[in-house]
């Protein structure tokens, strides 16, 4: 269908116009169909000026002179309100003219009208051509006016040929086109006339389905909607004259009366006229009381109705969720199955319940009935349960005159009804439990298929099933159903790019996949790189009138402000999970506020349950809260938030560090600010916990404040992370966080920091075989110390500098004379601990020279005074140093034990790293004796600890161990 107005007809000119971009609007039905609705300022969008695309999100706005069909404007509309003229031309009237206008004054406006309708669908700007005037090419269904007139000319042809119900619906149907009134903001007097008769049309059609509704004997319901339409319309006497019939009918004879004679005495002193005939003989005829009452149309109750939406040709997998569903039908039908299926926005839950329905319908033959509850819409509110009953009793053929107005009563006749039947009823888009409550059916029988965006628990006697994204080859397969097989075979690869990064979500799969449909030229790795830019993904995922994130927008939409903040916080988050803890610090909340809101937003598919405690975003919903934050809070606001995020991090970090190892120095970070709310740990198994837990977290927390620049955190959580990541053997973690840390530190300047984080990133090169890499960083560690005259920063790099030889195995005598150095400057320093640990590193090295009897001393005397300071740490190296002290002595009995007190000793502290090598040399001392058993165990824990580490050369040389010991 086009638009158009013929030059000589200016009643049917049209100016079109977009909105200026704040009135623009954007709006959801479930699953992301978008529609007009109301401002964001509360302002409705008026009949007969929609022009809204099938293929776009958006809607544009056309003040129509008579919006019809077929007419093209040459005039140029200079704004809202001005016509652009030639001094020939006669100003606008009702009659048909010729007004010649300059084409180019028409130009920019056609222009900004192009170029908007480009940016809300492809090739929308295409919509506007020029022949003799310019021309706007509408689609069958897009402009209200038409399907308006549409329903109403079938309503009308239904009911001459008797068809009242048929009739009924059409009009509504009809009237459902109209929000507010025509041409709403238009103050040109050129629309007066034409707005007045498009009311009129609207009345005609409000008064023909009234009179349908009389003749299907719905007087009682009819009479409070006309005393309003007459009150409103004091002239309008076929609205009279039904409000008559209707007062009549339902036996109030003396009011019908009274109406009349209201009616006759505003016609005479305002118009100085009676009556028309018409009504006049009604009022005859009410006098007369030959107003008979008409009897409800007869209906066979146990006429079969489905009214299912029609089940989608690709629907893909979802297997085992339908047969988890179907398993909970009785076999004999003999009971009532409610089923509640619940879901993530864009995750299918109607296309899934309207596929089961129609697998079922053989089981519930007598009715298969639908109905969209709109618990989550934008163009209306969510349908109230009286309501949906009143639906729901119409479609199994109850008439209106005999349904109660009362809730309750109306849900005894709905489960009355369903008494006798076998039924199954979809109740779609329910937005609580308290809506679905009174639509449930009672009998048994019948099957009642509920889909919500909320976890209906609070249903009673509902079975739940929570649909998750789709499993990732289902996702491969969806999208190749939708793109086509031809596009995709060269690109496997890339089509699995392209739904993981669609979150394997269906709603954003199916769009990807018309996308690609749409887009001749694109291949699927082109699409997977528009997926991966920046931040665009959402942008990305839209096509026509669906988006996700428009369907993610409507979940938000129906949270409470405190869920809406703490949601839009989260996605600023930068770890992949996160606990209550965080989430209070974040959003500055009582923990205890927080676990409520978590909760609630897990109730509505927000959020996920990770695990006991422990909460998770969609990666499309993460980076759609994170959009929604930057686009509604300032960005001082967000800082503040990220801020306490960090502060809460770092401070419970340092926590937990100092009380693994309380030898480490105590670094003294900044206080934290206002809306801290500390996580207090108990004892070594909580702290323990807390890294565990939260290492990538930790990871990801220290970037972020990498890149605000906030330096200070960013080594100090490297600091906390140390003992951590060393003891787990996390090698690849301490090589991240340690470069960023000498980053942090070289920005600081401050040498202390620069010289700890060189030789704590010397270590992991050492521990890694990048030995060469380890000393460099060690010799500018102790360059640095030595110039600012630092002792402990020259203690602990000579320690390390002493490891590093060890790990290399070579320059025995240089590794001594380091860790000789590193025990005189502990002594000086008159650190006990260290001085404990530096002795068994002195003994160690005294061993590998082959002076056995000073490395025993050594050992031995480190043990004592980490045991008397309480050093587990200590006393752990200790006992390996012995054991390895007793092995190189032939004392392999004794070095067995004190090895397997070394492993105890680590396994307590939770270390990995030291532990694996001190298995490695049990199983070697074990060996020695021929316990070859024992060996071999010893030598395969070793062997799985190295591979978690991915330290690759130790484990292949702890497997050739083991394949030596096959035959034994």
């Amino acid at each position: 269908m086009q638009i158009r107005a013929t030059r000589g007809d200016p009643s049917f000119c049209r100016e079109i116009r977009t909105n200026p971009p704040d009135r623009l609007r954007y709006d959801a039905e479930k699953e992301g169909r978008r529609r007009p609705a109301a401002s964001a300022q509360g302002e409705q969008w008026s009949f007969g000026s929609w022009v809204r695309s099938r293929r776009s999100a958006r809607t544009v706005r056309c003040d129509s002179r008579a919006p019809s069909s077929g007419r093209c404007c040459p005039r140029c509309c200079c704004g809202p309100t001005k016509w652009c003229r030639s001094s020939s031309s006669p100003k606008p009237s009702g009659t048909a003219a010729h007004l010649r206008l300059p084409v180019r004054c028409c130009t920019p406006n056609v222009f900004r009208l192009r170029r908007a309708l480009a940016q809300v669908e492809p090739e929308g700007d295409q919509r506007i051509a020029f022949t003799t005037g310019y021309r706007l090419r509408v689609e069958p269904g897009e402009l209200d006016l038409t399907v308006f007139r549409d329903h109403v000319r079938r309503g009308r042809a239904d009911a001459a040929a008797g068809r009242h119900q048929r009739a009924s619906t059409e009009l509504r149907a009809a009237l459902d086109q109209w929000r507010g009134s025509a041409l709403t903001g238009v103050s040109d007097r050129y629309f007066e006339a034409e707005i007045v008769r498009l009311e009129d049309e609207r009345l005609a059609a409000v008064e023909d389905r009234i009179e349908v509704d009389l003749a299907l004997g719905e007087h009682s319901e009819a009479i409070s909607e006309l005393q309003d339409l007459t009150g409103r319309n004091p002239h309008r006497e076929r609205l009279h004259g039904q409000l008559m019939v209707a007062l009549s009918r339902a036996g109030r004879q003396a009011e019908a009366l009274q109406v009349f004679r209201n009616l006759r005495q505003t016609l005479i002193d305002e118009l100085g006229i009676d009556p028309g005939a018409q009504l006049r003989e009604l009022h005859e005829r009410v006098l007369r009381g030959d107003i008979e009452p008409v009897a409800p149309p007869s209906v066979d109750r146990r006429v079969r109705r489905n009214d299912l939406p029609a089940d989608v040709l690709d629907f893909t997998g979802r297997e085992d969720e339908t047969q988890r569903l179907l398993a909970t039908l009785p076999g004999d039908g003999t009971a009532v199955v409610i089923n509640a299926v619940d879901g993530m926005a864009g995750v299918g839950k109607t296309t899934f319940a309207v596929h089961v329905a129609h697998r079922l319908t053989d089981l519930f033959p007598d009715a298969q009935v639908f109905i969209d509850l709109h618990g989550h819409s934008t163009e209306r509110e969510a349908v109230a349960p009286a309501t949906a009953l009143d639906h729901l009793l119409r479609a199994l053929g109850v008439p209106s005159s005999a349904i109660p107005h009362d809730l309750d009563q109306r849900a005894a006749l709905w489960r009355a009804e369903l008494a006798e039947r076998k039924a199954l009823v979809v109740l779609d888009n329910a937005a609580n439990a308290a809506q679905v409550r009174p639509l449930l059916p009672g009998a048994a029988g019948c099957l009642a298929l509920i889909t919500s965006r909320r976890h209906l628990a609070d249903l009673e006697a509902a079975q739940i099933l929570s649909l998750a994204v789709l499993p990732p080859d289902d996702a491969v397969d969806l999208f190749t159903r939708i793109a086509g097989q031809e596009r995709i075979e060269a690109e496997p690869e890339a089509v699995r790019d392209v739904v993981k990064l669609s979150g394997y979500l269906p709603l954003a799969i199916r769009i990807a996949a018309a996308r690609l449909r749409s887009r001749t030229t694109w291949t699927v790795s082109h699409l997977a790189e528009r997926l991966r830019e920046g931040q665009q993904r959402l942008t990305e995922l839209t096509i026509g009138d669906r988006s996700v994130a428009a369907a993610f927008a409507l979940s938000y939409k129906h949270l409470s402000a405190e869920q809406q903040r703490l949601f839009r916080l989260l996605g600023l988050h930068p770890g992949a999970d996160f606990d209550v803890h965080a989430s209070a610090n974040l959003a500055d909340l009582q923990p205890a506020t927080a676990q409520l809101l978590l909760e609630d937003l897990v109730d509505v598919h927000l959020l996920q349950l990770s695990s006991p405690g422990r909460y998770r975003f969609h990666d499309l919903l993460r980076e759609h809260a994170r959009s929604t934050a930057e686009e509604t809070d300032s960005a001082a606001r967000l800082e503040a938030s990220l801020t306490r995020l960090i502060d809460f991090y770092l401070h419970t970090s340092l926590t937990a560090v100092s009380i693994l190892d309380s030898v480490l120095p105590k670094v003294e970070a900044k206080p934290p600010g206002i809306g801290h709310h500390p996580f207090l740990l108990d004892d070594e198994t909580s702290a323990w916990r807390w890294f565990t837990v939260e290492n990538q977290n930790l990871l990801a927390a220290q970037r972020l404040a990498l890149g605000k620049g906030w330096h200070a955190p960013v080594w100090q959580l490297a600091w906390a992370l140390n003992p951590f990541h060393n003891w787990k053997g996390l090698n690849h973690d301490a090589l991240v966080v340690r470069r960023a840390a000498l980053v942090a530190a070289d920005q600081l300047g401050e040498t202390a920091i620069q010289v700890q984080t060189h030789r704590q990133l010397s270590y992991i090169y050492a521990r890694t075989g990048h030995h060469t890499v380890a000393l460099e960083h060690l010799h500018q560690a102790l360059r640095l110390a030595e110039d600012a005259g630092d002792l402990e920063g020259q203690a602990a790099t000579h320690r390390a500098f002493a490891r590093a030889y060890e790990l290399q195995q070579q320059n025995d005598r240089e590794a001594l004379a380091h860790a000789t150095q590193a025990l005189n400057l502990f002594e000086i320093l008159d650190l006990p601990r260290m001085v404990g640990r530096q002795h068994s590193q002195m003994g160690w090295h005294h061993a590998r020279l082959g002076n056995h009897d000073e490395a025993r001393t050594h050992c031995e005397a480190g043990l004592i005074v980490s045991r008397q300071h309480h050093d587990r740490v200590g006393a752990s190296l200790a006992f390996d140093s012995l054991g390895y002290v007793a092995f190189l002595s032939g004392r392999h009995e004794q070095a067995v034990d004190y090895y397997q007190q070394a492993v105890e000793a680590y396994n307590d502290l939770h270390e990995v790293h030291e532990q694996a090598h001190a298995l490695e040399r049990l199983g070697q001392a074990e060996h020695a004796l021929n316990r070859y058993a024992q060996a071999r165990a010893s030598w395969q824990r070793a062997l799985d600890m190295f591979r978690v580490q991915h330290l690759v050369k130790d484990a292949e040389r702890v497997q050739l161990y083991l394949d030596l010991l096959a035959d034994r």
